[in-house]
């Protein structure tokens, strides 16, 4: 009788240890990391996204940020800890009411700079990826997309927001290395196929991209999506008067923007700072 009693007991603690486990896998965020097929690219790319605790646990669809990594990264540069640490950050504005629940998505664009040179990144991202994963997951598109990036994934978010501003309703950019007329020396733009004609950086190329060319498109829209600038005052790659020229620009054309100067450089520190700031504003 006392061993049954004693199995019965064990029994009892494995099932109520099994279904605290259970409970706290449902109720958790999660991050997956998966890949998308491109037609146009010709190939498979890792993207990663992160699902809000909310997800789990509802039918409900969600807001989205689409965040563009920078030159020399990948699609884990806004979830690794010392970097973007980007799960970390978000459950933190969620649990405190800061923010309501979003999906956050990131792909690996390469160093592309997200611009259709020499290969159609662009196009990817606006006709195949952007779709998928609104296909993909419960995206709600009626609360506005948001696009952010840090230095070249904000000059990517800044081209793509001009282009098609009817997709977004928010876009953060963070130190956008969107040089006009043309990028520092010390620039990685320099040394990147997209802006080079046999290998050497060309000056007539990237004036060719330049956000000037789609002001227009802005201009003329019946919705503008409004801008959240930033950068760290000891920016070291010039960034401080990239900013406040385009915030002048988009003053100038009545274009919703903020601009943020915050202590720092060009670095994760300064930029999670930042998109704390601008998502706090967008939700507010």
């Amino acid at each position: 009788m006392k061993k049954s009693v004693f199995f019965v007991f064990l029994f009892l603690i494995a099932f109520s240890l099994q279904s605290c486990k259970e409970e706290i896998q449902k109720s958790e965020s999660i991050v997956q990391d998966e890949t998308i097929t491109s037609t146009l690219l010709k190939r498979t790319l890792p993207y990663k996204i992160y699902l809000p605790e909310a997800y789990q646990d509802s039918t409900k669809s969600f807001p989205i940020v689409y965040l563009l990594h920078g030159h020399g990264g990948d699609e884990k540069d806004w979830f690794i800890e010392d970097e973007g640490n980007i799960k970390v950050f978000l459950d933190s504005l969620i649990q405190h009411k800061i923010i309501p629940p979003i999906i956050a998505v990131t792909v690996h664009a390469g160093n592309s700079w997200y611009v259709n040179r020499p290969e159609p990144m662009e196009s990817f991202y606006l006709e195949e990826f952007i779709p998928f994963i609104e296909a993909t997951y419960r995206v709600d598109t009626e609360q506005g997309r948001i696009a952010a990036g840090d230095s070249a994934g904000g000059y990517g978010a800044l081209r793509f927001s001009l282009l098609r501003p009817e997709l977004f309703q928010n876009v953060i950019l963070l130190s956008p290395a969107s040089y006009e007329p043309l990028p520092p020396a010390i620039s990685s733009s320099r040394k990147v196929a997209a802006f080079a004609k046999n290998g050497v950086f060309n000056d007539s190329i990237w004036k060719s991209f330049s956000y000037t060319h789609r002001w227009g498109n802005i201009k003329k829209a019946p919705k503008k999506p409004k801008y959240y600038l930033s950068v760290g005052d000891d920016d070291a790659y010039n960034i401080v008067p990239v900013v406040t020229s385009l915030q002048q620009q988009m003053l100038q054309d009545s274009i919703p923007n903020e601009l943020r100067i915050t202590n720092g450089g060009h670095d994760w520190n300064c930029w999670q700072q930042n998109f704390s700031n601008a998502l706090t504003a967008i939700f507010k």
